[in-house]
């Protein structure tokens, strides 16, 4: 199998989207954890188009993590069945409603369960990569947010992923880790929101995707390997610079653009539940990973000799340019229904 298009990668990526659904629309424990066996099942294929040796080594390395996870959820689910006899809703037991907590994030890859991502993600194509931090993160997700237990150890999760996924892509030279370390961070935020209210975190999963979306295809047209590094994006890219400068500020949430947008709902979100602490500590982790995404931009800016020649480019990548840049303005009623949600009795 190749990269081009065949009828069992198109039933495969069906598999993958219907898993996910699954998993989401059910309300039976037993068919959410089928729902995420099926979607696994989907994305194993789609992870060796191209039958390379590295990628077969992070799809067994991803197919055993998963499984890992997987195996650890369902045993939980039947140890607490058989206190309460009811797979809808059987949180009697505190300890095994943690384990089965600690299963799905470590099938998120939130820290401190976090070194198996990097470690999978390096050999791995940028579309590929693309589903797994984004389509893969939206079951696990919601059912998390089904558990009313133990709040703490989400809090310390998503405290823990949005410091340390920031710290370590500073040291990193490839692009790939980057943007895997910079998924952890963000994760941070994902994992602080889904205890609390479903819509800002499906919110913010969005737009994280719809940033990254054009920046993962541009690189994946640019790259000739899977390591890419920041020496061949500077030589390599010119007028286009502009482009994944405006992008990458909106990963880091530099305002006004799209990725401040997510961050200012949450922040708003937790100020009016007197969470302030929490915001503080996460917006440090940004602070940080900031420092190294002003970084990026900076060798772009130096190496670019195109920089303000904008004239020349299509108008698909003006559009998503204004796009990050005025959707603080174009987004408001979003946040305006977001933040009413929050104000309800």
């Amino acid at each position: 199998m190749n990269n081009k298009f065949f009828p069992s990668n198109f039933m495969f990526m069906i598999m993958m989207i219907l898993g996910t659904i699954m998993s989401l629309s059910s309300s039976h424990w037993l068919m959410m954890w089928m729902g995420l066996e099926l979607n696994l099942m989907g994305i194993l294929p789609l992870m060796n188009i191209k039958t390379k040796n590295f990628e077969i080594e992070s799809s067994m390395k991803y197919f055993i993590i998963q499984s890992l996870s997987s195996s650890l959820f369902i045993m939980t689910m039947i140890i607490m069945y058989l206190y309460s006899f009811s797979t809808f809703s059987m949180f009697n037991n505190t300890f095994m409603s943690s384990i089965m907590m600690l299963s799905l994030l470590i099938k998120l890859g939130s820290s401190p369960f976090h070194m198996w991502l990097p470690a999978m993600c390096k050999h791995i194509s940028w579309m590929t990569l693309y589903l797994i931090l984004t389509w893969q993160k939206l079951a696990p997700l919601f059912m998390l947010s089904f558990i009313n237990f133990n709040y703490i150890i989400i809090i310390m999760c998503s405290l823990t992923s949005a410091i340390l996924g920031s710290i370590q892509a500073i040291n990193q030279s490839s692009l790939q880790m980057i943007m895997v370390y910079s998924s952890i961070s963000h994760l941070g935020w994902m994992l602080c929101s889904c205890s609390i209210n479903n819509t800002l975190m499906f919110l913010y999963l969005l737009i994280y995707s719809m940033i990254i979306f054009p920046l993962f295809i541009n690189m994946n047209y640019y790259s000739n390997h899977s390591t890419y590094s920041l020496t061949e994006q500077n030589y390599n890219m010119n007028k286009q610079n502009i482009f994944i400068i405006m992008l990458i500020l909106s990963l880091g949430g530099m305002p006004p653009m799209m990725g401040f947008l997510s961050k200012l709902m949450i922040l708003y979100m937790m100020t009016k539940l007197n969470m302030l602490m929490l915001p503080l500590i996460l917006f440090m982790s940004t602070l940080i990973s900031l420092y190294f995404y002003l970084n990026l931009t900076m060798m772009m800016m130096i190496k670019s000799f195109f920089l303000l020649n904008i004239n020349k480019m299509k108008m698909t990548t003006k559009s998503i340019m204004c796009l990050n840049m005025m959707s603080t303005i174009i987004f408001i009623p979003m946040m305006m229904y977001a933040m009413n949600i929050l104000n309800k009795p």
